[in-house]
Order: structure tokens, then sequence, then C-alpha cells
């Protein structure tokens, strides 16, 4: 009887080995993906008990074998079920991006179609350069996987504002360009997700912060950064840029108060919220600059983008705006070619690098 119960355990030891053997030959065979190694991890255990029981049960033990073989293809395929969905969030989001950018240019082609004066192709062009550019910006920022760096959630956040504050602006004159509101929305719904993914990750999980814990450091950072002393002559220049532009940024916001106070035309204070709104994305877009500056990054591409960006609208603001003459006009200009400069040595010393 002894023998029998030997003889039976014998079998049934040669039979475990055979069926890992089978699937985990199968599985290499099948699918690269589905590597030996991560079956005989998982089903190593089983063997294990079953290899060092003294009650050794043939059909229990080879359900528990068909289990074990069975999880690592499941984990593998979940992983990449993730995969597949992390791509199409990167790809429509990318999407997203080049839509904007097509959007914010077909703008201004739609506004110089129509008998403008050319002060005001002038103005119009700046006023699209920004957001068409940054757009343009991000578009590599997401090829990348760069979303999560505090500069690109920086320029996110800055052009979902630009597009809540353009669609009030809509909403109150009554019109406007067709195309406008719908570089308006797209840059809503793409912004908002590009957040989201720079703060939470593609995965929707692997971020240490909420999207509101992201936010509100931001808002501190934002402030720490413009409080505290440039750390380099470049970073002064800069700096300097920024408070003019925030200066007018708030000179615009009180004139916005006093007309709605006054009970002004809708239209009127549709005129004044959009040149707040651009003054608005103009700061941000020269105070990262500034916090590029303050940590030597300013060799970056997406740096030397944003200097010629800058030079672009400052010069166009200090022409139209007030004329070269002008104090203000003047400063415009001269912060223009401190731009277009800095853009230039950076980009000659990256390409010596």
């Amino acid at each position: 009887m002894m023998n029998m119960m030997n003889m039976m355990k014998l079998i049934s030891l040669i039979s475990v080995v055979l069926i890992l053997a089978i699937n985990g030959t199968a599985a290499f065979h099948t699918s690269p993906r589905l590597a030996p190694i991560p079956q005989v991890q998982q089903t190593s255990p089983y063997f294990r008990s079953l290899v060092t029981s003294s009650n050794f049960d043939v059909r229990s033990n080879a359900a528990a074998i068909k289990t074990a073989s069975s999880v690592g293809p499941l984990m593998l395929s979940s992983s990449g079920e993730d995969f597949c969905k992390i791509q199409g969030r990167k790809k429509r989001v990318i999407l997203g991006y080049k839509a904007m950018t097509t959007l914010y240019i077909a703008v201004f082609l739609y506004s110089a179609s129509k008998s403008v004066a050319a002060n005001t192709l002038l103005a119009i062009t700046s006023y699209v350069a920004m957001p068409a550019g940054l757009s343009y910006i991000m578009i590599s920022a997401a090829k990348h996987d760069r979303l999560g760096s505090d500069t690109y959630k920086r320029i996110n956040l800055s052009l979902l504002e630009y597009a809540v504050l353009g669609l009030s602006v809509i909403k109150l004159s009554g019109g406007g360009n067709p195309i406008l509101k719908v570089a308006y929305i797209i840059t809503l719904i793409n912004t908002i997700k590009g957040y989201a993914y720079g703060v939470l990750g593609l995965d929707k999980k692997s971020g240490s912060d909420t999207m509101v814990q992201d936010f509100t450091k931001g808002i501190k950072s934002t402030i720490k950064g413009i409080c505290s002393d440039p750390k380099n002559m470049k970073s002064f220049g800069y700096w300097s840029a920024t408070l003019m532009v925030a200066s007018m940024k708030l000179f615009k916001l009180k004139d916005i108060i006093l007309a709605v106070q006054s009970s002004a035309a809708s239209k009127d204070i549709a005129m004044s919220l959009a040149r707040f709104n651009r003054l608005s994305l103009l700061a941000l877009m020269i105070y990262t600059l500034k916090d590029a500056a303050d940590r030597d990054r300013l060799s970056g591409t997406t740096f030397i983008q944003l200097n010629y960006l800058c030079a672009l609208v400052l010069g166009i603001v200090g022409v139209v705006g007030g004329g070269v003459m002008s104090p203000l006009g003047g400063a415009n200009v001269a912060f223009a070619a401190f731009f277009a400069v800095n853009g230039l040595s950076s980009y000659f010393k990256k390409s010596v690098l």
C-alpha cells in the first residue's frame, strides 16, 4: 500500500513538472511579451507547496496550477491595455495643441482677409501670436512627456485663463470672430486635460498631489518668484519687464471695476477685459523667462522660443500702442530688443554646445 502511494506521488509530481514546462514554453513562443520568467515567479509558490506537501492531492493542486499559470498573462494583458490608454491620451492631447495652434493662425488669416488698417492688423498679429506660439510650444512638451514640468503647467494654466476670459469677452461684446470662439473652446478643453495629465500623470494616478494642491503650490511659488530678488542681470531684466506688464494689467483691472460700477456699456467692458486678458498672458510668459533665468535654463528650446515670442509682441505693442518716442512705447521696444538679443544669445550658445 505504501509503495502504491509513493508511486502515485511520483506520477503526480512528474505531471506537475510537465504542465509547468508546457505552459512556460507556450507563453514564450506565443508572444515576446509573455516571457517565461514572470510565469515561473507566479507559479513557483504553488510548485513549492506541491513538492513539500505531505497530503498531495492531484486534482486540487492541478486546479491551483492552472490558476497560477494564468495570472502572469492577465497581468501583462492589463499592462498592455494601460499602455494603450496612456498612448491614446497622449495622442489626443497633442492633437488638441495642434488644433489650438491651427485655429489661432486661422483667426489671424480671417482678420487679414478683412479690410483693416495696418496698425490694427499688427495689433491682431501680436494678440494671436501669444496663444498660437504657446500652443505650438506645448505640442513639443506633450510629445516629450514634459507636461509635469512647472513651466508647462504654468503655460497650460495661462492658456486656460486666456480662454475663459476670451469667452467672457465674446459674451459681453455680443459677437466677434467666429473662429476665435472655437479656438477658445478647444483651448479650454485641452488645457484642462493637459494640466490634469501634468499633475496626475497620463495614467491619472501617478501624481503625488491633487490638482487643487498643485494649483495652490503653483500660486505660492509664482508669488514668491516675483517677490524674490533676481539672481543675475538677465533675471533682473525679465523681472523689470514682468513688473511693467503686471502694473499695466492692474491699471486695466481698475478700469474694468470702475466700468462695472458705473454701469458702462457691455462692449466697453469687453474691450477693457480683452486688454486685461492679453496683458495677463504676456505677464506670465515674461515671468516664466525670469524663473528660467534664475535657474540658468535660458538655453532650453522653450525659453528661446518664449524670448522670440515676447520680443515680437512687445515690439508691435511699442510701435502701435504709443510709438517709440512715448515713454511706454519706448520701454516696450527696449524690452523687445532685450528679449530678442537674449533669445539669439541662448540659441547660439546652445548651437555651440
